[in-house]
Formats: structure tokens, C-alpha cells, sequence
């Protein structure tokens, strides 16, 4: 089977991407390793440099409801349920800032994709490898019925942090743990104070650990996540744990933020890793999107959103189909390239920044909180201009 672009991955980077090149004209198959592709995690922030993305894509009436549109932003210290900054978000923007679950977008993404002619959708295809034949990969998947192989001018590698398209294109750097774990899980929202109910974000920072919740599925349910230091790495996506080894961390928190996490109906973990951008993410026939080529720590949630924008940037700058040839190709992925290493080193080291801020010790803590009163909500929202305001 031949096709000029294959997709390996069918996540949220890899279902956007074949929806942003659609857009554009070209055809894709999209492979998927697992047989009914379901997202992990629990829930995600979107906000407009990712939003306007899936607007223009046609996803606005699908996302819509399941999303939540928070109003602003709210800081409390970790056992403290006064808020001490509130930043308004939302206000006189051209694209929303959205919560939702993560599950909830996926699925919009996949049946946006099996709608659409142009998308070919294969599940249950793992990659296995490639071999080169003129300016084609033969790309090769161990799949339900067997091996079988595909033909492509280029592919893209979609498919999460321990990418085995990176790693056959020549970057097989592996994972940088950063000593934090992610506590994540999913409550129902009734019952539960208005302020948890209200369409806000609310981050609570302590010493060595911090929490953000959230509603989501249109505000019929909270996400809750918490993170701490951990010297514990724990191997896959999400495995189960007992509330219970959550004692001594909610032992210091506010009654109201005991009171939610004693609500949950259960917890997954994540160990939290990164890595530097891949200097391969558009060369010799390969493109490399969100975790792929660049996982970033969750301080800025901005994972979901800077794979989205990776898809738009490629669709935008891959020649039109007629006019695609292996010269033209290669030029517009060393722009991809160029384009998109300078802004995501940049997010990368942005949620580093604020991995180590929101875990400082007991005493750096005090004059963190400080320094955030003083810059005020318009202070600390222009921090951010930069990340927020980018469009395509």
C-alpha cells in the first residue's frame, strides 16, 4: 500500500495533524498501535494558541459542550482556601481558554477523522521499522493480520514521548525524569463547594508540592491533580495507587482541598518526565510532532496544545500536493524545523521554570507567593503573552 504521508500515531498530535493536512489538501493514513484507541489522563487545558486551532479545523460545535470556559484563575497557598492573586481569563480574546477531558477531545478528534476522505485510519498497526527505497520509506508494522508495509514520501512521527520514529531517524536520547509525580483523577462535581464548581482554574501552591483542579465534561465533573517530589519512577501511563499514600501530602493542605481528594473515586500516577526538542523534528523525509519530538513537564499545560500547534505549522508549510516533490518536501520540513525549535526550547524551558517555582522549599515558598502578589493579575498575565497570544 502506498501513500505519500503516513502518520504513525493516532493520539491527540497525530489525529490533528491528519485534520490540519486535510485542510490542506493531502491525503493520510493515520496507523494506531493499541485496537481502540482510548486517551490517558484525565484532563487538559487548552488555551487560545491551541483553541483557535481546532476552530478552524471544524471541532468548535463538538468541543464546545464538553468544554468548560474558566473565567479566571485563582492562586491559593496549599493550606490556605483564601485566594491570595486572581488572574481573569477568557476576557477579549479571539479564541477561548478551554478545560476539558482529555478522553472528550480525543474522541472528537477520531470522528472527525473517520469522517473525513481523506484520512485513512489503521488500528491495531505497530511500527516495527523502516527501510529506505529511492526518495520513499518502506515502513514496516506488525499488524492483526500480520506484516505488512507501507509506502510513503514522508512520515510522522506522532507517537509519544518514547517515539520510535525519532529514534530511527537517529535521536535515541531517552527521557529526563524531573523527581515529580502527577496524582490525577476525576470526581464528580456534584456535592461539591461552588468555588470547585465554578468556571475557574485553581492552583494551589505549597512547598515541595502543588494541586490544580478544574471542571470538565461540562462541568459535570473535576479534575484533580496533585504533584509532589518523588524519588519513585513509576514505568507506564497511569498506574493505579491507594489513596492512602496521599496522607501525609493532604495532611498540610486546606480542609477544602482535603475534603475534594477525599472524594475521588480513585488515582492514577504518573511519573513526569521531558526532554530537549529534537533538533531531528523535520529532516530527510520525517516530521516529528508534540511528545515525539519535544515532551514538556505539565506546569504549563501545555502539552496537548503546543502538538496541535506543531500540526498546524507542517500542514501550513508543506508544499501543495501537485507540487510536492522530494526537493520541495525537504524544504519545508527544514522550515518546520526552523520554525517550531526556537518556540518549543522555549515552552520547554518555561515549564521547567515553573516545575522548580512551584516546588520550592518551605522558606523560598514564602517569597514566591510575595512576588506574585506584587506583580498582580496583569503582571503575571503578560509573563505569558508570549505563549498565549501565538496564532497560525
Amino acid at each position: 500500500m502506498s501513500a505519500r504521508i503516513v502518520i504513525i500515531g493516532g493520539g491527540i498530535g497525530g489525529l490533528t495533524t491528519a485534520l490540519a493536512l486535510s485542510a490542506a489538501g493531502h491525503a493520510s493514513i493515520v496507523t494506531e498501535r493499541r485496537s481502540n484507541a482510548s486517551e490517558a489522563g484525565a484532563g487538559l487545558q487548552l488555551s487560545p494558541n491551541a483553541s483557535h486551532i481546532l476552530i478552524r479545523l471544524g471541532l468548535g460545535p463538538a468541543l464546545a459542550p464538553k468544554a468548560v470556559a474558566p473565567t479566571e484563575l485563582a492562586i491559593r497557598r496549599f493550606g490556605e482556601p483564601r485566594a491570595y492573586l486572581r488572574m481573569p481569563i477568557n476576557a477579549a480574546q479571539d479564541a477561548p481558554q478551554w478545560v476539558m477531558k482529555r478522553a472528550d477531545l480525543h474522541d472528537a478528534l477520531l470522528a472527525a477523522a473517520r469522517r473525513d476522505a481523506n484520512i485513512t485510519l489503521l488500528e491495531g498497526w505497530e511500527m516495527t521499522g523502516w527501510k529506505a527505497e529511492g526518495d520513499q520509506r518502506r515502513v514496516d508494522f506488525s499488524t492483526p493480520d500480520g506484516a505488512k508495509s507501507l509506502h510513503a514520501a514522508l512520515v510522522i512521527g506522532a507517537d509519544g514521548q518514547r517515539s520510535v520514529v525519532r529514534r530511527l531517524a537517529g535521536d535515541a536520547r531517552g527521557i529526563d525524569p524531573s523527581g515529580l509525580e502527577a496524582w490525577r483523577t476525576l470526581i464528580p462535581a456534584e456535592g461539591q463547594p461552588d468555588f470547585i464548581r465554578a468556571a475557574q482554574t485553581n492552583l494551589w501552591l505549597g512547598h515541595d508540592v502543588h494541586a490544580v483542579h478544574y471542571p470538565v465534561a461540562g462541568g459535570q465533573e473535576i479534575n484533580l491533580v496533585i504533584i509532589r517530589k518523588s524519588g519513585a519512577q513509576h514505568d507506564g501511563w497511569g498506574v493505579g495507587r491507594s489513596a492512602s499514600e496521599l496522607e501525609s501530602t493532604l495532611a498540610i493542605a486546606a480542609s477544602t482541598l482535603r475534603d475534594l481528594a477525599s472524594a475521588a473515586p480513585g488515582w492514577r500516577v504518573w511519573s513526569l518526565s521531558d526532554r530537549a526538542p529534537s533538533p531531528l523534528m523535520g529532516k530527510n523525509g520525517v516530521a516529528l510532532v508534540g511528545d515525539a519530538a519535544h515532551p514538556i513537564l505539565p506546569m504549563l499545560a501545555q502539552g496537548a496544545a503546543i502538538a496541535i500547534e506543531d500540526a498546524a505549522v507542517l500542514a501550513n508549510l508543506l508544499p501543495k500536493p501537485a507540487e510536492m516533490t522530494s526537493a520541495t518536501l525537504e524544504s519545508a520540513l527544514k522550515r518546520y524545523a526552523s520554525a517550531r525549535l526556537g518556540r518549543v526550547g522555549k515552552v520547554h524551558a518555561a515549564a521547567r521554570q515553573n516545575a522548580r517555582l512551584y516546588h520550592f522549599g518551605k522558606f523560598a515558598s514564602y517569597f514566591r507567593d510575595r512576588r506574585m502578589i506584587m506583580l498582580g493579575p496583569e503582571g503575571m498575565q503578560k509573563r505569558f503573552d508570549w505563549l498565549y497570544k501565538f496564532r497560525t
